[in-house]
C-alpha cells in the first residue's frame, strides 16, 4: 500500500446500539427452525419462549451485566443501573465503546501497516473498549489489566494477526481533533479474553482521543443473578423494553447467558472474513473505501429464483442465494417486495451509521455484508412486519435479522458466517422453535466470549 497522512477521524464513534458488556460475547444457544408447512408466527405479539434459554454456566452467582442503550448513555440510565449494582453488592463500571481511525502499525523505524489509497487521508476502523482498571481485571484479566496500567493497549488475537501486530508495536490512532495519537501495544490476547473487542484501553488513554462519552454501565463481581435480575427490573430497565427514564430501549447482556440468533459478529471477526479495508472522507462527509478492496470483494449480482439485483460481497452471494433460493421453493417468494428491494434495499454502500448516538462510525453496509429488503413495512425503529418462516430460512443460511436489533430494522438481514437457525433464545419478534439440534454445554458460546465485540460496530 502507498503511504499516507492519517485520516482525519469523524472515527471516534461511540457505539451505545448494541454494546455488550466486558467480559461477555454476543449470545449463543441451539434452537429449532420452523416447517415451510407451519402457519406464520405473528409479529405483532410478544415471542413465547416455548424452549427455556440453556444456562449454560451451572453456578448461580457472579458474573458480568452490561447495560446500554441505542444512542449516547442517559444519565438516568446510568443512575438506575448503579443502583441495582449497588443494591446487590455488585461493583459497577462506566465503559466506552467506540470506533477510531488508525493510520498505521509501527515497529522501530519502519511500517508494519500504513494507511493508503489516493488523495486524502486514509484510515483503517478499530473497534475499541474503554474500561477501568479494576473493571478490566474482573472482566477480562489480571494481564490485560497489568499492560493498561503501564500506559500501554491490549490488541485483540484475530486483529493482531491481520496486521502482524506484535507486543511493543506502536499503533497510531486519529483523534477527534484530528490529531495523531501513539500508542504502545503491551498485550496480544486471545479474542474471548477481551470480550471480542479489537483493542482495549484504559479511560484516560481514551481521554487522549477525544473518546469520552460512556457508552455502558458494566455491573461485575460476586452477586446473585437472580437478584441482580429482579433489581434491573425494579429500577425499570428491561432487556428491549423502553426505559421510561431515558425514553429509549436499553440493551442488557449478561455474560451467562446463551448467545442470541440474531447477534451480530464484531469488526475484528469481519475483517477476517471479508476483509480489511482503509477509507477516508469526501468532502461531502461521505466515504470513499479503498478502491483495490472493493474491485476484488465487491461483485454486481442478479439472483435467480427472487429477482433480486445488488451489489454485495462475493463471499455473501452463495449464502444469499440460497436463501432466496429457499424462500421460493417453499411458495414465500410474495413476501419479498422485490421492486422495493431492488430501489431502495440492497446491500453496498459505504457510509456512516444512522442510528449511533453523538459520534458516526461506519456502516456494515460498507462491507456488503447485510442486505435491506422490504423497507417500507419495516421501517427502521418500528415494529418489523417481515414474515417469520422468511426470517428463520434467512438464519438458516447464516444470516442474522434486524428486527431484534436494540434498534429494530427489520429490513435488515446481515451475514454473520454461521447458522443461526438452531439457536434457542427467547427473542422478542420471531423467536426460533424448539427441535432443532441442540449444542452441547461444552461446545455452546455464552455471551462472555463476545460481550465487547460491538464496540466501534454497529448495526445500520
Amino acid at each position: 500500500m502507498g503511504r499516507r497522512r492519517p485520516a482525519p477521524a469523524i472515527a471516534v464513534a461511540v457505539v451505545a446500539i448494541v454494546a455488550m458488556t466486558a467480559l461477555a460475547m454476543s449470545r449463543e444457544q441451539p434452537t429449532s427452525r420452523r416447517a415451510a408447512a407451519d402457519p406464520v408466527t405473528g409479529v405483532d405479539s410478544p415471542a413465547l419462549a416455548t424452549a427455556v434459554a440453556l444456562r449454560l454456566t451451572p453456578p448461580p452467582s457472579g458474573g458480568t451485566v452490561s447495560v446500554s442503550q441505542v444512542s449516547d448513555l442517559s444519565t438516568a440510565t446510568i443512575a438506575a443501573a448503579q443502583a441495582a449494582a449497588a443494591q446487590v453488592g455488585a461493583g459497577s463500571a462506566l465503559g466506552r465503546g467506540f470506533s477510531i481511525g488508525m493510520t498505521a502499525v509501527r515497529r522501530g523505524g519502519g511500517y508494519v501497516q500504513l494507511a493508503s489509497g489516493g488523495l486524502g487521508l486514509w484510515q483503517f476502523p478499530m473497534g475499541v473498549t474503554a474500561l477501568p482498571i479494576e473493571a478490566i481485571q474482573s472482566v477480562m484479566s489480571t494481564r490485560v489489566a497489568a499492560a493498561i496500567g503501564q500506559g500501554q493497549v491490549v490488541m485483540g488475537e484475530t486483529s493482531a494477526n491481520l496486521r502482524g501486530a506484535q507486543v511493543g508495536d506502536v499503533v497510531d490512532l486519529v483523534a477527534a481533533n484530528n490529531s495523531i495519537v501513539s500508542f504502545t501495544i503491551g498485550l496480544v490476547a486471545p479474542d474471548a479474553e477481551v470480550g471480542g473487542t479489537e483493542i482495549v484501553m484504559s479511560p484516560a488513554q481514551a481521554d487522549q482521543l477525544g473518546a469520552d462519552q460512556p457508552t455502558r454501565v458494566l455491573v461485575y463481581g460476586t452477586f446473585a443473578r437472580d437478584a441482580i435480575d429482579a433489581a434491573l427490573a425494579g429500577q425499570g430497565l428491561t432487556d428491549g423494553q423502553v426505559f421510561s427514564g431515558a425514553g429509549e430501549r436499553v440493551r442488557i447482556r449478561r455474560s451467562w447467558w446463551p448467545a442470541d440468533p440474531d447477534s451480530v459478529i464484531g469488526l475484528a471477526r469481519t475483517k477476517a472474513l471479508l476483509g480489511e479495508f482503509d477509507y477516508t472522507l469526501t468532502a461531502s462527509g461521505g466515504v470513499a473505501v479503498d478502491s483495490t478492496w472493493r474491485a476484488a470483494n465487491i461483485v454486481e449480482a442478479r439472483f435467480t429464483d427472487i429477482f433480486i439485483r445488488s451489489s454485495c460481497h462475493v463471499a455473501i452471494v452463495g449464502d444469499l442465494q440460497a436463501a432466496l433460493s429457499e424462500i421460493a421453493a417453499v411458495g414465500l417468494a410474495g413476501a419479498i417486495d422485490v421492486g422495493n428491494t431492488n430501489t431502495y434495499g440492497g446491500c453496498y454502500n459505504p457510509r456512516f451509521n444512522r442510528v449511533t448516538g453523538s459520534l458516526g462510525f461506519l456502516s456494515r453496509h460498507s462491507w456488503g455484508q447485510p442486505i435491506d429488503m422490504n423497507t417500507l413495512t419495516n421501517a427502521q425503529g418500528r415494529r418489523p412486519q417481515m414474515d417469520c418462516r422468511v426470517v428463520r430460512i434467512f438464519r438458516k443460511h447464516n444470516f442474522a435479522w434486524g428486527g431484534n436489533f436494540i434498534s429494530i430494522d427489520g429490513m435488515h438481514f446481515e451475514w454473520v458466517g454461521e447458522r443461526r437457525d438452531q439457536l434457542e433464545y427467547p427473542s422478542p419478534y420471531c423467536p426460533n422453535l424448539p427441535g432443532g439440534a441442540i449444542q452441547g454445554a461444552a461446545t455452546a458460546v455464552t455471551q462472555a466470549a463476545t460481550l465487547f465485540a460491538d464496540d466501534g460496530w454497529a448495526s445500520g
